[in-house]
């Protein structure tokens, strides 16, 4: 049986983990795990020291599954997904694991202005030639993939044809393919 997520199951994490080491375990290949500091780069490497003074060490999906990191709030969990159209493992969110495992990619860029929130309620906005930028300064984009076991990873966000893409993803889920049907996506 599938289960039909809501809006509110895709509260999707913009972690800090790009640009500083965070808490985090990465979990090998083979079973095992270690629990140290830990960056994603940009191009999905991770790198990982046992402590803070340490050096970094790098890994790839080569001997990593994927990497778990360990906040105030929760835990969030990225694994290495086969994509379909792209030639190397992707490192995503974990949204929703089971027999249909939900992902995401969150990306983001700078703005070319700042944004203020002024006491009356009202938005200004001033070219951002100064190099610094505030927490509204970025814009935010995520994409959906969507996994059957021992299949690639689909990305709904940017499928062609959609609604024919999505049908046959879910055929065997006779709700979401009636919803689909009636336009109810």
């Amino acid at each position: 049986m599938f289960k039909i997520l809501s809006a509110q199951d895709f509260i999707i994490f913009e972690p800090d983990v790009f640009h500083s080491y965070e808490e985090a375990t990465i979990n090998f290949n083979d079973g095992t795990a270690i629990r140290g500091n830990t960056k994603i780069t940009l191009d999905s490497p991770i790198k990982f020291k046992v402590n803070e003074d340490s050096k970094p060490d790098v890994w790839t999906d080569m001997m990593l599954k994927g990497v778990i990191f360990h906040s105030v709030f929760d835990d969030v969990s990225f694994m290495y997904v086969n994509v379909k159209n792209r030639l190397m493992m992707q490192l995503l969110e974990v949204i929703e694991l089971g027999e249909i495992s939900i992902f995401a990619e969150v990306s983001s860029k700078a703005l070319p202005f700042s944004v203020f929130f002024n006491l009356g309620g009202s938005v200004a906005l001033i070219p951002n030639n100064s190099g610094f930028s505030n927490n509204y300064d970025k814009e935010v984009f995520f994409d959906l993939y969507a996994k059957k076991e021992n299949e690639e990873a689909i990305n709904f966000t940017t499928v062609f044809k959609f609604k024919k893409v999505a049908t046959n993803f879910f055929e065997n889920c006779p709700q979401i393919v009636d919803r689909l049907k009636d336009k109810k996506y």
